[in-house]
């Protein structure tokens, strides 16, 4: 059975990978895997949180910590399953700082996001931006290499779960935690 799903999902991943890495397609995917990093999250939610207050402060700094948390968590559960990343030249920092492909932590991430964007945002076009980015960004990750399908398959719906999973906790986080929530409340003597 387990040879059968590695067949299925070499096939499944050829079909989707793109071969020519100078092609321009190629060059949208490898952004586009990029635009997932952890580190660019993190970076950019800590700046916006620096700057913001009130509600957003809040907002910002749980996404932050949701991010960064499930991060840690997926790169554990890698080193465990240590299932070895696709024959490839490209992503040589992937291959390098984390050898292990399976579940993909950027899908992982993706389904994060799009949870924590459904639950902060009440616009719909909002959403499917972040939907609409959330699967190309998945996608990108077996087109450039880096992954198979049932890598990004399993880590969305992984990403999915823990969304799901930290929206339900934020009212404990935000009450049990405030002064991680305020940095307001750092300064006070």
């Amino acid at each position: 059975m387990l040879d059968w799903l590695n067949k299925t999902d070499e096939k499944i991943s050829s079909v989707i990978r793109i071969d020519n890495q100078n092609s321009l397609l190629f060059k949208i995917a490898a952004l586009l895997a990029h635009s997932g990093d952890s580190w660019i999250w993190c970076g950019v939610l800590f700046i916006l949180w620096l700057f913001a207050s009130g509600e957003r402060e809040r907002v910002l700094a749980f996404w932050g910590g949701s991010i960064a948390a499930t991060a840690v968590f997926v790169f554990i559960l890698k080193r465990i399953i240590a299932r070895t990343r696709p024959e490839g030249e490209w992503g040589s920092v992937y291959r390098k700082t984390d050898p292990y492909s399976f579940p993909s932590g950027h899908s992982v991430r993706g389904g994060l996001i799009l949870v924590l964007a459904i639950n902060t945002f009440n616009q719909p076009w909002i959403i499917c931006v972040f939907a609409v980015w959330a699967v190309l960004m998945v996608l990108s990750r077996v087109a450039t290499g880096v992954h198979y399908f049932f890598d990004v398959l399993a880590g969305f719906l992984l990403g999915l779960l823990f969304g799901w999973g930290w929206v339900l906790l934020q009212p404990f986080f935000y009450s049990r935690f405030s002064f991680l929530f305020d940095k307001s409340s750092w300064f006070k003597v």
